[in-house]
């Protein structure tokens, strides 16, 4: 984004009430109706995408043109306030700063008293919600102010120490949790679940080395939360499914504990029931599925719709319709999965660019494998692309590695055999630069060349019979049946052979 186009972007992200609220706020300071900055901010909120010589012809007899650069940064810092102003009782965190704020002006102001009933507040909801970096500022205030008015004593100053010290520790313990579960996090972003028993031994080896092996450390909420996040996320990446859900159970229990901190950990919570989901389908518990599910749509009325952001809009729809979609291809519902993918084209055309790019990948992907598993080709093949014209990063690197091979399977149904070699080529190189070719996909590999040079369906019947039973004694293997989870390999050539085993 260039820095012209912020004022724009900014504008165009509000919301209705937003601006609204940005009209009657920017209003006040109104000459006969309405002043420059809301004449400019309704010009710029008209324009679909940003073109400033545009904006110039549009505004040129404005009386506010002549001074277009500065109107322009004034707006923009206007709008934040106003934004500020919009949102400062929107969450826990922003309530409790705001406390701090009214606390230190109030303490300048030699209202002691009344500096003090605002601080308690604040270190009560900080105790409430675990915002123990918040005990800080706030002791500071405390014996900054003792101090200026000389009535500290050396009992009050080490009280003060000893809470500072304690919401230190309280603190670090969070963090070293919410580290460890980062850390499997990202390497499973990153890996998808583990290929091979290299990968086994490092995972296991991390969490020895972690707080995650020692429960007995947790000393709050949060520290409880990560802890069970970070254990989840360990579960997930070895793929021990009982485990996950075990440990997924006892995270919904610990939020029933506290219901109130669902509105401020919902990300969390969205993300605990996404893994409880996942491994419930692998274990076969459609009840289970369906009852989470419904929790996942009724987040929103759940923390009320008032403390619903953008961000958990467009979690909520995520998580939804990646679970959805990866239910349906592990039971092979294919046209119950394709029923979903209007409202996955709309809610990706209203979010775009909010999506974390790793679900928008696994939900692209997912949608490909779809229509790949109910025979539309050309459908699966636009779906595919669209994982494969995404720029390659470490996240999910298991991902576009498996558009790959489904890119290959499509072509061939599809029977686009002249440039069929080309993309077995360009396959290989890639997974060997990623080094990714395993056992899985040196059968693949080998299988589809020969396939293709058969001239006969009796000789590519033969051989896709041979890959059958090569693929068959991989389906055992926890390194190896990762890829049938999505693309039902062992379907598509019971389909081509016309067996029914």
């Amino acid at each position: 984004m260039r820095k012209r186009e912020a004022l724009h972007d900014l504008i165009r992200s509000l919301g209705k009430n937003e601006k609204r609220f940005f009209k009657i706020y920017a209003s006040r300071h109104a000459i006969q109706g309405k002043n420059n900055y809301v004449k400019l901010f309704e010009v710029l909120d008209s324009m679909k995408t940003y073109n400033e010589a545009k904006l110039l012809r549009k505004i040129r007899h404005k009386p506010f043109a002549k001074h277009f650069p500065s109107q322009k940064n004034h707006l923009y810092n206007l709008i934040l306030e106003c934004l500020n102003i919009y949102h400062k009782d929107s969450s826990i965190d922003r309530q409790i700063h705001k406390y701090i704020n009214i606390a230190r002006v109030l303490s300048d102001k030699h209202l002691d008293e009344q500096s003090m009933r605002i601080v308690e507040k604040a270190k009560k909801l900080s105790d409430q919600y675990n915002r123990f970096e918040n005990i800080l500022p706030l002791i500071t205030l405390l014996k900054k102010t003792k101090f200026d008015r000389d009535t500290m004593t050396e009992d009050v100053m080490n009280r003060y120490y000893q809470e500072q010290f304690s919401s230190l520790d309280k603190l670090k313990n969070i963090l070293e949790y919410s580290k460890t579960r980062d850390t499997l996090f990202l390497k499973r972003r990153h890996m998808g679940a583990v290929k091979n028993s290299q990968d086994q031994k490092f995972i296991k080896t991390l969490s020895k080395t972690s707080f995650l092996h020692n429960a007995s450390k947790v000393n709050s909420f949060d520290a409880n939360i990560y802890y069970l996040l970070g254990k989840i996320e360990y579960h997930r990446i070895l793929r021990n499914h009982r485990q996950v859900i075990l440990y997924s159970q006892k995270l919904f229990s610990l939020f029933q504990s506290n219901p109130k901190r669902i509105a401020d950990c919902a990300s969390l919570y969205i993300y605990g029931l996404s893994c409880f989901i996942e491994s419930c389908h692998y274990m076969d518990r459609k009840q289970d599925i369906e009852i989470a599910l419904r929790k996942l749509q009724d987040i929103p009325e759940q923390i009320g719709r008032k403390n619903v952001t953008h961000e958990i809009q467009v979690k909520v729809f995520a998580m939804y319709h990646v679970s959805c979609t990866d239910v349906y291809l592990h039971f092979r519902e294919y046209k119950k999965g394709i029923h979903h993918v209007p409202a996955i084209e709309e809610g990706m055309k209203k979010y775009d660019t909010l999506f974390i790019p790793s679900s928008k990948m696994v939900l692209i992907f997912n949608v490909a494998c779809l229509y790949f598993g109910d025979g539309q080709y050309k459908q699966a093949l636009k779906w595919c692309n669209l994982v494969l014209n995404t720029p390659i990063t470490s996240s999910r690197e298991d991902v576009f590695c498996a558009a790959k091979i489904l890119n290959l399977l499509i072509h061939v149904e599809l029977r686009n055999n002249a440039i069929l070699p080309s993309i077995i080529k360009s396959t290989y190189r890639f997974l060997f630069k990623k080094k990714r070719v395993y056992q899985f996909e040196t059968l693949f590999l080998k299988y589809i060349k020969l396939f293709l040079t058969m001239n006969t369906k009796k000789d590519q019947s033969e051989i896709l019979h041979k890959f059958r039973a090569d693929l068959q004694l991989l389906l055992n293997d926890q390194f190896e049946n990762v890829i049938f989870n999505d693309i039902d390999l062992i379907g598509w050539i019971d389909k081509k052979t016309g067996n029914r085993f």
